[in-house]
């Protein structure tokens, strides 16, 4: 874990408006913003999937942080590690998210725009009775009317075969696949994909139609 947060130091270093003044005896980035602004960074080394038990550890002590990153960027978050630390509330993310954290001036509070936009729209669907966290950006949609069904978020300008087939390695199942941009397209071979696994390819406002049957 000290390599990891090490090397978030070391690129943070680059930083203009960003500099690491301290850490804390728990091991935490104590940043500093240049109108000083100061906040607390946990940064995790974790390979696989981060669990409930290796962010609970961090709000164990004296310090708490008020943004979890974890490097590689890729690992995916798991619903109940990424629900506790909302609940804390504190924040998560990558090490790009420090500095969109920093610029908030509530690092603790600072959440991701785009799933945001996707959740709040989900949530207001008149046929969603709730939408949760399967992995940062896989979520169970349970419909008042109609099976409930499992979304994965794929961030693609055009959605290929192998963005559908790489997101069903990384999350395992899901009934739908949702391009986050609303620009570009869904390719054939990607829906010809998804069908394969017994799953749909869709935009926005394709999920929102879907939603309402």
């Amino acid at each position: 874990m000290g390599n990891a947060t090490d090397w978030v130091a070391d690129k943070l270093a680059t930083e203009e408006r960003l500099k690491v003044v301290d850490r804390t005896p728990e091991g935490f980035l104590v940043v500093r913003t240049k109108d000083d602004y100061t906040f607390l960074v946990a940064v995790l080394g974790i390979q696989n999937v981060i669990q409930l038990s290796d962010v609970q550890a961090l709000f164990a002590g004296a310090a708490k942080p008020h943004l979890v990153v974890n490097v590689p960027s890729t690992t995916l978050w798991s619903g109940a590690a990424i629900d506790y630390i909302h609940a804390v509330p504190a924040a998560f993310g990558t090490l790009g998210d420090i500095a969109r954290a920093a610029n908030t001036k509530a690092a603790g509070l600072f959440r991701d725009k785009g799933m945001g936009f996707f959740i709040n729209a989900m949530e207001q669907h008149k046929n969603v009775a709730s939408v949760s966290y399967l992995y940062d950006r896989v979520f169970r949609v349970v419909c008042r009317n109609g099976a409930s069904i499992t979304v994965a978020v794929i961030d693609t300008y055009n959605m290929s075969a192998e963005d559908v087939r790489n997101a069903r390695t990384r999350v395992g199942h899901f009934d739908v696949a949702v391009k986050s941009s609303s620009y570009g397209s869904i390719t054939e071979q990607a829906k010809a994909a998804a069908e394969s696994i017994g799953a749909q390819t869709l935009t926005f406002a394709g999920l929102m139609q879907r939603l309402a049957k």
